[in-house]
């Protein structure tokens, strides 16, 4: 590795982040959540904005910028040719929700970090990316092989920019049409690197029945959060963990939790547990009604899948994991939603066959599926991987092993696909609790995080250009 290329590289990220912090800054103020789709935005108009701004950055700065039609991805390369390695991430953000103190979409530097939706999943690390590679282009290093950015617009809700829509034209999927690089890294996790990960999927819920006398909805198709309940009616009283107001003839009852990532969720429940619990306690309910409650409370302290018959202990990764996120009204029935990561050990055919089933034996059918990535493992004694470890390592000053993920990342989707970085989330020290995470209230990417990942990935394309690979 030559010391010197990457002494001129560390000094030009150091002297990057204003840049950096401002680039993050026009990306995060784009509000680029999943919509209908629009011709030539097969995912709306916020992701495609996003598309055409790094695109129009690409071609300033001198890349070779291609779009991939019909996809919602594009490239920016090096030079010209075909492309051997690619860094991919993407722009599309999951929804904001509410209870911000900052504002999602005018996102400012607050401590050392970039406060504002999608700044650490994934804008923070697309224009670390597209800076570094920058740096490359101005050193002129010499590669013997191309690499490139890789930008998509579907990450979050459910990678279609990469593996298509049946019946859509307009999202027929990166890998169904167009040839992947020999080898992608995906800084949409943490370090070191991640060689395997779990797969995802959604299912929808309906009622046969709605409910009698409560209305009810809960969290977010993309994480929980709040859960309402309004019961006509009913006396004002006091419940723990709640808050609760007069409505009309009756009261409202709210309670919160963090909103967190799907493939993380939290032993104990989430605020459907909450407010189902207070409902239910309290015999504020209707026969039928605390039928389906008990249901729903059911569904949301089931994070690992025993009731649906589902739990798997995985097999070189980590369990399966099961998330209530929302809960609405459509038609008058109920409709709810979840999302899994199962590992290898089961299959997506087998979960859904299970969960329909205990679905059914409680009043709901499906109405909607979703498959989403499959599970995968690489070998973990593969030379690149144990190179970007220890590369890594040595950088972060730690001594951890390859991992597999629980989130779904483009690296379950391309060939030699590894999960490298950034850990861009560090939250300012004086934010409330559960504020500051990726997919939560108050996102953040911290700076300094997002420097070093540059220094890591700086020295990391160097090595790759001493091994074969």
């Amino acid at each position: 590795m030559n010391n010197d290329i990457i002494k001129q590289i560390d000094e030009l990220i150091e002297a990057d982040r204003a840049n950096i912090a401002a680039d993050v800054i026009k990306l995060v103020n784009i509000r680029s959540v999943r919509e209908a789709p629009l011709p030539g935005a097969p995912f709306g108009a916020g992701p495609r904005k996003v598309l055409d701004t790094v695109m129009e950055m690409g071609r300033e700065l001198g890349f070779v910028v291609r779009e991939y039609e019909n996809t919602g991805v594009i490239s920016l390369a090096l030079r010209e040719g075909e492309i051997d390695m690619g860094i991919w991430a993407h722009g599309d953000v999951v929804h904001e929700g509410s209870g911000w103190n900052f504002e999602p979409y005018n996102a400012v530097e607050y401590k050392g970090c970039i406060v504002g939706r999608g700044s650490t999943d994934n804008k923070g690390q697309l224009v670390s990316a597209l800076h570094l590679l920058t740096m490359f282009k101005k050193l002129g290093t010499p590669l013997k092989y191309n690499p490139a950015l890789f930008v998509g617009s579907d990450e979050e809700a459910g990678m279609a920019d990469m593996m298509g829509l049946p019946g859509n034209p307009e999202a027929v999927g990166f890998i169904n049409k167009f040839k992947a690089p020999r080898l992608s890294l995906v800084p949409d996790s943490s370090f070191p690197v991640g060689y395997g990960g779990k797969g995802s999927m959604r299912v929808r819920f309906r009622s046969t029945e709605g409910w009698e006398k409560l209305a009810f909805t809960a969290g977010t198709p993309d994480a929980p959060g709040r859960a309402v309940a309004i019961l006509p009616g009913a006396e004002y009283a006091e419940f723990e963990n709640c808050t609760t107001e007069k409505c009309g003839s009756g009261i409202k009852i709210t309670a919160e939790t963090p909103p967190i990532h799907s493939a993380h969720p939290k032993p104990g429940g989430n605020m459907v547990t909450i407010v189902t619990g207070a409902l239910l306690d309290n015999d504020l309910l209707t026969e039928a009604d605390a039928k389906k409650a008990a249901f729903l409370k059911a569904v949301s302290l089931d994070v690992d899948g025993e009731m649906f018959g589902v739990k798997t202990a995985g097999v070189g990764m980590g369990d399966l994991t099961l998330a209530l996120l929302d809960i609405i009204e459509v038609d008058g029935k109920i409709e709810f939603g979840i999302n899994m990561r199962y590992p290898m050990g089961t299959t997506y055919e087998e979960v859904l066959a299970k969960v329909t089933a205990t679905a059914a034996a409680n009043g709901f059918e499906v109405v909607d599926t979703y498959c989403g990535v499959r599970p995968y493992l690489l070998d973990k004694n593969w030379e690149v991987i144990e190179r970007l470890n220890q590369i890594s390592n040595e950088v972060c000053g730690t001594d951890s092993a390859p991992y597999t993920l629980s989130g779904g990342t483009y690296a379950h989707c391309l060939p030699n696909g590894l999960a490298f970085g950034f850990s861009g989330n560090k939250t300012p020290e004086d934010f409330p609790k559960g504020h500051g995470g990726a997919h939560g209230k108050d996102e953040s990417v911290s700076l300094d995080r997002l420097q070093r990942g540059m220094r890591i990935y700086a020295r990391s394309m160097l090595a790759l250009n001493d091994m074969e690979w």
